[in-house]
């Protein structure tokens, strides 16, 4: 009995390890698809490609809003010596805008407005804003912002 018992134990372990471990390859998917799904997240939310040494002062018209999630924007067009230079201005998401007191109609297409903010480093038309003045004379800054 002890002989046959053995004997299938054997044939058994040989069966198995002719079968591939399927553990390692489910892993590796895995830690794979975290990965894609992880890296744009992080990759999203960086303000790294804006120079946080520059500070870019700037007076235009409003051309576009986008007063969205997961980060609002708008696009202006600014009088310069060398004529009307185009700016896309980057701010939080319109969640974190209303909580600071923003309304959809804070900025309007036509407004004149002036921006401060830091400047991407590749591209000095790329703003992440820091301060404004609205059409109506009032400011916001992201230093109210209580963290």
């Amino acid at each position: 009995m002890a002989l046959k018992t053995a004997k299938r134990l054997l044939e058994d372990s040989k069966r198995m390890s002719r079968q591939p471990d399927r553990s390692f390859p489910r892993l590796c998917a895995l830690v794979f698809s975290l990965l894609l799904v992880a890296c744009p997240a992080l990759a999203h939310h960086s303000t790294s490609n804006f120079d946080q040494n520059k500070t870019s002062k700037i007076t235009g018209v409003v051309a576009y809003v986008s007063f969205t999630n997961p980060h609002s924007y708008f696009d202006m067009e600014v009088k310069g010596a060398n004529g009307t230079e185009k700016y896309k201005i980057f701010a939080t998401s319109k969640v974190a805008l209303l909580r600071y007191g923003w309304r959809p109609d804070s900025v309007k297409v036509g407004d004149t407005i002036s921006i401060e903010g830091r400047p991407d480093r590749e591209n000095p038309h790329l703003v992440y804003m820091l301060r404004i003045r609205f059409a109506d004379g009032t400011e916001w800054s992201r230093d109210e912002i209580q963290q």
